[in-house]
Order: structure tokens, then sequence, then C-alpha cells
């Protein structure tokens, strides 16, 4: 074959969503963007041999471009700290999450996805349930200064998980019925979750945090599955006169590692028969970063600074349904 015959085994479609920094949580669809073409900037990141296909506007504050490109491509986590990219955002004050997807889609059908994982503290919900349980015995300040730590990834992360749980030895057992009515699923997460059900996605949450909690939220958004930690408790005893916590892991449950998130969504992959290019992680800490590398697009949700340097994308925002612009006009 010449190289001036279509050959589609070599050509990729890049998809680039463009989010204005500063943007309502809810805003209505429009014709126009006051976003400016990235082109540009992604011709001097990625390749001069991109040819740009077609741009949807979904609001005044989010653009979706797509190009095509032929092989070899560019390792897109690294392409975007791109010193065109960077002055970009920058300049422009907007963040871009670049995605290869296969040549067949187009913006109307979005990237495949068929499967989405996502971390539960401080980004399903808007709090670390591990800070929280220590709130009720008065200890906040030592285990959420821990917490901090292990989430940018200056900790080990299960070492320091065991040194919290030791601090919440005499936590009342029956925490859990307080902390579900005080605790709050973050803005947007229901709409995207409905998003995501609507397209047949397999949803699932995986958590560093507790078992109690996450079947919670399962039951609340709907999600098909539930991981997390696994706390043991103890009957009444003279030092503590209620049933509580006695401050370890239980050891019949594996402890939800880095490592473990990445198997979870590997092996759920696997279980569905869908290719990890057609999977979605989202998370915030250190913690997600392996999870969020193995899969098809992982982007690091109002994440800390460390963890945005090194997650694959990135996207901060008000409102977690933003993430439903990635997957196409069919998703709202």
């Amino acid at each position: 074959m010449s190289d001036s015959q279509p050959n589609s085994d070599n050509l990729r479609r890049l998809i680039v969503t463009t989010y204005a920094k500063e943007r309502p949580a809810h805003n209505e669809a429009q014709s126009t963007c006051s976003i400016p073409d990235p082109t540009e900037a992604l011709l001097l990141a990625i390749s001069p041999r991109l040819e740009h296909l077609e741009t949807t506007y979904f609001t005044e504050f989010v653009r979706q471009d797509a190009y095509s490109i032929r092989a070899p491509i560019p390792e897109l986590s690294q392409a975007r700290h791109h010193d065109a990219i960077a002055m970009f955002e920058r300049n422009r004050k907007v963040e871009m999450i670049l995605d290869w997807v296969p040549i067949r889609a187009s913006i109307a059908f979005g990237r495949p996805v068929r499967l989405a994982l996502f971390d539960m503290d401080s980004t399903l919900i808007n709090e670390e349930v591990i800070d929280e349980l220590a709130r009720s015995i008065g200890k906040t300040e030592a285990v959420s200064a821990i917490t901090a730590r292990a989430m940018n990834g200056e900790l080990d992360f299960e070492n320091s998980l065991r040194e919290r749980v030791a601090m919440l030895k005499g936590v009342r057992s029956d925490v859990w019925e307080d902390l579900k009515r005080t605790v709050t699923i973050a803005e947007g997460a229901k709409g995207l979750i409905q998003g995501l059900k609507k397209m047949g996605v397999v949803t699932g949450v995986v958590s560093g945090g507790f078992v109690a909690m996450a079947e919670w939220l399962k039951e609340e958004l709907r999600l098909d599955y539930a991981f997390a930690n696994h706390l043991l408790t103890s009957p009444s005893t003279p030092t503590y006169p209620y049933p509580h916590l006695i401050g370890t892991l239980s050891p019949d449950h594996p402890i939800v590692t880095p490592e473990l998130k990445r198997s979870t969504l590997i092996s759920l992959a696997s279980k569905h028969n869908i290719p990890l290019s057609e999977t979605i992680a989202v998370g915030d800490g250190s913690n997600d970063l392996l999870m969020l590398h193995a899969a098809g697009l992982g982007v690091a949700w109002n994440a800390k600074e460390k963890v945005q340097e090194r997650a694959p994308m990135r996207l901060n925002g008000a409102s977690l349904a933003d993430l439903l612009y990635l997957f196409g006009e069919n998703a709202w």
C-alpha cells in the first residue's frame, strides 16, 4: 500500500475536551464558546501531522475538538505537560483533557466507555470518612494530618492507614448511621452516574475508606460494585461500655491498597469482557494513581497538586457531571 492510500489501521483519533477553569456547575448548551481553538498548541505539543476534523461547543465554557493522526502516536500523559499546552492553559485559563479513541468514534458518540470506577472520599463524597470517624472521639487533627500526607503521596498508604485506624479505637460501632446523615454526596455525582448508566456503563466505587459507607454510597448512586476496607468491632467492655471499633482492619478481607485498586479495575474489565481501553477511572489521591494509569482514561478530579502532576489527566471543577462531556453529546 502506498503512503497516499488511507490505512485505517494506522489512524488514531484524538479527542480534546477543553474546560474553562471558572465555569458554573450547571450551564445550558450553546452554539458558541468563549474558549479559543487549541489546535496551534496541540500541533506543537503532539504532532504537526494532526488533522482537525470537527468541533462541538457543549456550553459557553466547554468545547471539544476531534483530530486524526497516523501512527506512531505520542504518550498523552507526557504530552499534556508540554510547554505549548501549559502556556495555552495558563494564558487562556483553561484545562484540557486529551484522549486517544478509535478512529470510528465521533464527538456525537464520544469515547467508548463500558466500565467506570471511582474513588469515594473527596471524590464521590465531599468528606474523608476516616477524618469524620476521628472527629467523633476528638482526634480529628491527628488523623487529618496523616490523611493529608498520605493522599499527597508523602506516606506509604497501607502503613498510614493502619496508623490512623489504630487511633479509631473506641469509636461507637453505630457511628455509620450518624455519618450517613451528615456525609454529603459530591455535586454532580448523581448526574454523572445517571448519565453513565444511561449509556450502559458498569460503575463502581473502590475506596481506601470503609465498606459501611461504600455500600451506602453504592445504594445511593445505584452503582454496580463497592469495594472498601473492613474494620473489626467489639461488644461492650469495661473500658468501652458500648459496641465499638477496636482499631484494627479485618484480616479476612484484603486492604484496598493502590495495587488493589488497579487490580480491581483490571479484574472487573476482564469479568465483563471489557478492554481496558474502554474504561475510565477517577480519583483525587496518590493511592488512585496506579488505577488512573491502568484505565483507558484516568482523570484526577480536584486532586492534590502532586497527584495532578503525576496523573494521566486532571480536571478541577464544581460538578462531577462535567466529566460527561468526555463521552460526547449522547451522554447528556
